[in-house]
């Protein structure tokens, strides 16, 4: 008898029944007043709650066999979802092995594009095994190496870029149910997908203004460069190879270098490019700001469809979350708050550590679970009122390691101390 796991099954909303698990809606969850995708029907007012803002949903369900293998080559079929993994320890005690992990990763996208610049040979090998602890830790449990993603160095974008990527490709990844080996092929991909811009003119690369025709023609160069680079490196996996080449195509046949369509480009740049995408605009670079997640996201589920795959888009959104761990965030009572923990089925309401008063000056820290609807005043509960900018009031995971919490030495918090023996010695320099 062949093997069942859970899967999706997609239903109408008129269909709905006490008990039924929804693992996605028919649009996204930023468009209705559910928190999250992803939770139990209880109640019979949440069946009301759907209906009047859905025509369909997706529930949890025990049919499909196993499917044939699926291949990483063009036009790769869809994945079925894979049962959600779950942290198997918590984000105090993997920051460690995360810290390193990301150190490691950091010098070695640093390292690769130099060589890359000098026309020096990658070390397919190394990028390999660092890799690999990237992975293993976001395996462990995925928010640890989401929140160093905030420490933002000052250093040259392209690396961090591919650090970040690297990363983000890999919790992605985790959240699709790809199997580990197909998670660290996706990172190492997501390592080198701009490997070719260190053979773009400087005077490009780093221009603050807006660029001519002819030199986007120039920039656009990059994905060739990198397919070059890479195709003459030994052991590196044409997937990654055609990762470089085609993250820049797009749905609709608009993007470059071939104008594929959707069904002729590989999944791995599908995934790619969308990451790519999320993470150039939520950093600073030399000619944009940087936007917030939240805004970041609404961009991704307005061209969805158009320059990404839908589907991946929504799969996106749903895994970043509305406020990602790491994130800075206002409370209604005014004071400001870093993200520490979220939560799969309450994405509104985030475990978050208080570290700036009303007025935006430095306040004893403590942690407060949103969950528990502690009141900062009779009546009012704790809630998240908007995301902040990155760096808003001085804070940043560099500054806020490297001054301390300044704790009341009478009534230390045991939470924070945790949280910052963990961070203590991340290096941003």
């Amino acid at each position: 008898m062949e093997k069942t796991e859970p899967v999706e099954i997609r239903v109408s909303v008129s269909e709905l029944k006490l008990g039924m698990t929804v693992t996605r809606l028919d649009r996204s969850w930023l468009e209705t007043s559910f928190p999250v995708q992803g939770f139990v029907i209880r109640h019979t007012a949440d069946i009301h709650a759907l209906q009047e803002q859905c025509r369909f949903v997706y529930v949890e369900g025990q049919e499909v066999p196993e499917a044939r293998p699926w291949r990483f080559g063009f036009g790769g079929g869809k994945r079925r979802r894979q049962e959600p993994r779950l942290s198997t320890v918590d984000i105090e005690t993997e920051l460690p092995n995360a810290r390193e992990a990301f150190e490691q990763t950091k010098a070695l996208a640093e390292d690769i594009m130099e060589n890359a610049r000098l026309g020096r040979t990658i070390d397919a090998r190394q990028a390999r095994t660092v890799v690999k602890s990237c992975v293993d830790s976001v395996m462990r449990n995925h928010e640890a190496l989401q929140m160093l993603l905030q420490v933002r160095s000052k250093d040259d974008y392209t690396a961090e870029h591919g650090l970040n990527v690297c990363i983000l490709s890999a919790i992605f990844g985790r959240h699709l149910g790809l199997l580990g080996g197909e998670i660290e092929k996706l990172a190492l991909s997501g390592l080198l997908h701009d490997v070719g811009k260190m053979h773009t003119p400087v005077e490009i690369l780093h221009k603050t203004e807006a660029l001519t025709e002819e030199e986007k023609v120039v920039m656009r160069q990059h994905v060739e460069h990198g397919r070059r680079l890479l195709t003459g490196m030994k052991g590196v996996d044409p997937v990654t190879v055609d990762v470089a080449y085609t993250h820049h195509e797009r749905m609709n046949g608009t993007g470059y270098p071939q104008g594929l369509l959707a069904h002729q480009i590989p999944y791995f740049a599908k995934i790619v490019s969308i990451v790519d995408s999320y993470d150039a605009m939520t950093s600073h670079r030399v000619f944009e700001s940087a936007r917030s997640s939240k805004e970041a996201l609404e961009i991704i589920y307005d061209q969805r469809g158009d320059q990404f795959d839908e589907a991946l888009a929504l799969d996106f959104i749903q895994c970043i979350g509305v406020y990602p761990p790491g994130s800075i965030v206002q409370l209604n009572s005014g004071e400001s708050a870093i993200v520490i923990t979220t939560y799969a089925l309450n994405r509104l309401r985030p475990r978050v550590l208080v570290v700036r008063d009303p007025q935006g000056q430095p306040c004893p820290q403590r942690v407060v679970d949103l969950r528990q609807r502690e009141e900062y005043r009779p009546g009012m509960a704790y809630q998240i009122s908007r995301e902040l900018p990155l760096g808003s009031h001085g804070i940043d995971l560099k500054v806020f390691t490297d001054a301390g919490l300044a704790l009341e030495e009478d009534q230390p918090d045991a939470e924070v101390s945790a949280l910052v023996n963990a961070l203590r010695g991340i290096d941003t320099d």
